[in-house]
Order: C-alpha cells, then sequence, then structure tokens
C-alpha cells in the first residue's frame, strides 16, 4: 500500500503543480483583463468558451491515446509507445486544421448562440481571430503531455506548463499595459502573449520527448508506418472522452446565454468565479490522470492486484483533496476575488457563486476517478454518456428553466451547478457496481492488452 500510495503522489503532485501554474497564469491574466473595462472582460470570457471546446475536443483525443500507450507501457514495450504517439501526430494535427477552418468561418454563429448583444459579437470575434490560428499547437501539446502521463512521468508536463506560463504572464504585463514610455496593446497584448506561450511548450514538448535523454531520445526523425487501425483506435478510445469533454464547453455556451440575460456584471462576475473556483479544478484535474496511467498500466501487466488497490487509495485521497478545496472556497474566495478585479459589484455577485460550490466537491473529485477505473475497463462510452446526462438532461435545461423561463434569481442557477454533479457521481458508482470494474481479472485483457 505504501508503494502504492508514493505512485499515486508521484502522479498527482505533478499534474495539480501543472494545473496549479496554469491556473495561476490564467488567474494572472485575468487579474490583467480585469482592470480593463467589463466589455473587454466578457469579449475574453466569450472567445475562452470557444477555445475551451476546441482544446477539450483533442484533450479528449488525448486521453485515448494516453490510455493505449499506458497498456503499452505497462508490458514495457517503448517501440510501441512510439508508435501509438507518431500514429496519433498522423491522425490528430489534420484534423485539428480542418476544424480551425470551420472555427474561422462560422465564429460569429458559434458566438451568436451566447450573445445576440453586436458590440459583444464584434469584440469577441476580433479577439478569437487574433488567437485562433495557434490552437492547433495545443493539440499536440496534449498529445506530448499524454505520451510523458502514460509512463508515469507527470513531472515533465508540469516543466512544460511552468515555461508555457511564464512566458504568458510575463509578456502579458508589458504587452497588456506596456512598460516605462511604451504604451500597451490591452486585450490584442493579451492573445499576443497567449500565442507566444503556445510555441513555447510545443517547443519544449518536442526536446523532452526527442532530446538527450528523452522519452524516445534520438527518433524525432523515425517515422513509423501509419496505420489506420492504429489512428482508428486511437479515435475509437480518445472521441468518447472528446465528446465528453466538449460537451462541458458546449453546454457552458447555453449557460453563457442564460447567465448574460442577469447583465453583463452578473457574466463578468461569472467568469472571475470560474478563475478563482480554479484552485478546485486542478486539484482534481489530476485523479483522471492518475487513474487513467495507474489502471491502463495494471491491465497492460495483467496485476489486477493493483488495480483494485489503487482506486481505493485514490479515493482516500480525493476525500481529503476535498476537504482542502472546501476549506478554500469557505475561506479564501474573497481574497482571491479581490486578486482578480478592483469592481466590489463583480466581486459580491461571484462570492456567491464560490460558496455555493462547496456543496459540489466530493462528486467532482471522485466522479473523475470513477470515469478513468471505466474508461480503461474498455467502456469507453460510459463516462460520456453520464457527463450527457448531467450536462443535457440537469445543468443546461433546468438553467433555462430557472433563468429564462423562471426568471428565478441567479443563485438558482449555481445550485443546479451542485446538483449536476451529484447527479454525475451517483451514475458513475452505479455503473462501477454494474460493470464489476473493481472484480474483474484477465477478462480486462480484451480491452487494451495484448
Amino acid at each position: 500500500m505504501k508503494e502504492t500510495d508514493r505512485r499515486i503522489l508521484r502522479i498527482l503532485i505533478p499534474v495539480i503543480l501543472e494545473n496549479a501554474l496554469m491556473m495561476l497564469s490564467t488567474m494572472i491574466l485575468t487579474g490583467y483583463i480585469g482592470r480593463l473595462t467589463v466589455s473587454e472582460i466578457s469579449y475574453y470570457g466569450l472567445q475562452n468558451r470557444i477555445y475551451g471546446i476546441y482544446y477539450m475536443l483533442f484533450k479528449g483525443i488525448a486521453v485515448g491515446v494516453l490510455v493505449l500507450i499506458g497498456a503499452a507501457a505497462g508490458r514495457g514495450d517503448r517501440d510501441e509507445c512510439h508508435r501509438l504517439l507518431k500514429n496519433s501526430y498522423a491522425g490528430v494535427f489534420p484534423a485539428a486544421i480542418l476544424l480551425l477552418t470551420m472555427v474561422f468561418f462560422a465564429s460569429r454563429q458559434i458566438l451568436g448562440i451566447m450573445t445576440s448583444d453586436p458590440e459583444l459579437l464584434d469584440g469577441a470575434q476580433n479577439f478569437l481571430r487574433q488567437t485562433m490560428w495557434f490552437y492547433p499547437l495545443m493539440a499536440v501539446v496534449a498529445l506530448n503531455a499524454s505520451a510523458f502521463q502514460a509512463n508515469g512521468n507527470t513531472r515533465t508536463p508540469m516543466i512544460i506548463a511552468a515555461m508555457g506560463n511564464f512566458v504568458n504572464i510575463s509578456l502579458g504585463y508589458v504587452l497588456i499595459f506596456g512598460i516605462g514610455g511604451i504604451g500597451g496593446y490591452g486585450l490584442r497584448g493579451a492573445a499576443m502573449s497567449q500565442n507566444i506561450s503556445f510555441v513555447v511548450m510545443l517547443t519544449a514538448g518536442f526536446f523532452f520527448l526527442y532530446g538527450k535523454r528523452g522519452l524516445f531520445e534520438g527518433k524525432l526523425l523515425q517515422f513509423p508506418d501509419v496505420h489506420l487501425p492504429v489512428i482508428k483506435e486511437i479515435y475509437r478510445v480518445g472521441i468518447p472522452a472528446s465528446l465528453e469533454s466538449s460537451a462541458w464547453q458546449i453546454a457552458t455556451i447555453f449557460i453563457s446565454r442564460v447567465i448574460l440575460l442577469y447583465g453583463k456584471d452578473t457574466y463578468a462576475a461569472y467568469q472571475l468565479g470560474l478563475q478563482a473556483e480554479g484552485f478546485c479544478d486542478i486539484m482534481s484535474a489530476g485523479f483522471m490522470t492518475a487513474a487513467l496511467s495507474l489502471s491502463s498500466n495494471a491491465i497492460g501487466a495483467r496485476d489486477y492486484e493493483a488495480h483494485r488497490v489503487s482506486y481505493r487509495r485514490l479515493v482516500h485521497f480525493g476525500l481529503i483533496i476535498s476537504v482542502i478545496t472546501m476549506l478554500y472556497l469557505a475561506l479564501m474566495s474573497r481574497f482571491t476575488l479581490n486578486l482578480l478585479t478592483d469592481k466590489e459589484e463583480l466581486v459580491t455577485i461571484a462570492l456567491l457563486y464560490m460558496r455555493l460550490m462547496i456543496l459540489s466537491q466530493i462528486p467532482q473529485h471522485l466522479q473523475k476517478i470513477c470515469a478513468g477505473y471505466i474508461r480503461t475497463a474498455g467502456y469507453t462510452k460510459s463516462p460520456m454518456l453520464i457527463s450527457m446526462t448531467g450536462l443535457w438532461i440537469v445543468r443546461v435545461p433546468l438553467s433555462i428553466l430557472a433563468g429564462q423561463i423562471l426568471h428565478l434569481p441567479v443563485f438558482w442557477l449555481w445550485l443546479i451547478f451542485d446538483l449536476d454533479q451529484w447527479t454525475r457521481y451517483t451514475i458513475a458508482l452505479i455503473m462501477m457496481k454494474k460493470y464489476r470494474i473493481l472484480e474483474y481479472d484477465d477478462t480486462l485483457q480484451s480491452a487494451y492488452g495484448s
């Protein structure tokens, strides 16, 4: 058990730190933008919804790559790990370019789902078109991170994130506000610093993968045969995770439209609340990665006792983290929000949101562990169905009912968000029991073994 705990912590801590660095960067940039106008805060938030959908589509495919490479790593087959990664490049990057083209031509229509305000549409579309050209780079960054994580190495993705975030933070201030006698570019400067940080993370990822003492040292110019069945398998495993991740971002478009009915101040405050709540998200993100890595490695090695013990210890750590995030939301919300903006009216609205999110911390953390184990057991569509149920049967329709039809106070939306999280966790536990996930033995070999 002690060795299992050490493995979990070796995976969890770097992932948490990586996401903490990303959150810190986002919070600092939000703090910069929070000093601009309320409209510019809204432009930034609307553009982020589009980027979130795009990135999560390919982050989900990267989850599939992690599962497949993780099983190969469990068998100790390094060449197969490399072949899977190179095939993922061949299958994913062209799709990233194609989706970028679609976003370019449909940007106003997509933004129009969230708001019909011409000023918001113009500002958000302008910001989007300054950043979207670099989106495909982040699809490759996600694939690179999965290759490391599948081999139990979450430290390197953390270092890569630190490099990109340092660039984003340092350049962001200069490019937004200027320095000395040189004027800044405002919101355009935020787009410029973000684009440069993407390039830095892509370059660093290739260096750590293929450079000296890299995971695949000296193999950068080796091109394994591209096998369509391998790419098909990557998408078979990854698409449900991709749809699950992007469905959340798509749902936020409809949620954003409802929140905008309460006014620009409420929407801007919601964006600030999401950024401040990011501390909770970074703590939970590591559990999905740990569950995928540990369970796929155990399945590949046919070590089913390790498979069961890892789950129990992950739940143990998940409960500990839940207590930490609940205390953060209870005690640190106002302090964090004051770092993000100097507008008290926005702080007051966002503070209520953060306090009510205390109710969803336990399910938010533990459902990620369940989803990881269900996915690596071969039930790749089930986590997606869980997510879809929470989003499209609970969160979105009830939010529209409360905000658009019944015109209830906005705090009812926050309570609906809590109900969504508990619904997902309850269904995940039922599926764990139904599929006997922790009772499997060699039948798991049919999923990803060889």
